[in-house]
């Protein structure tokens, strides 16, 4: 959840810099802009190697896994 939470803050602080009310120049704001999206790539890849993990453990698909052997009885 940390990581979902760092995505919407920099949301918030987008828009915050991308306002025009707040005296920040065009350089500075292409770079920030630049960083976030960078943050945001990594991020959501991060999210989604987690999710596919979790989706194999979902469906059985996990290697990882402790496998039972069987062992049939053979009644005499």
């Amino acid at each position: 959840m940390q990581k979902i939470s760092s995505i919407t803050i920099l949301g918030f602080l987008i828009i915050l810099v991308a306002s025009p009310f707040i005296g920040i120049s065009g350089s500075w704001k292409d770079m920030f802009f630049i960083i976030c999206g960078l943050a945001i790539i990594i991020l959501s890849l991060l999210i989604r190697r987690e999710l596919h993990k979790v989706l194999r453990i979902l469906h059985g698909e996990e290697t990882e896994s402790v496998k039972d052997t069987y062992v049939e009885n053979n009644p005499q």
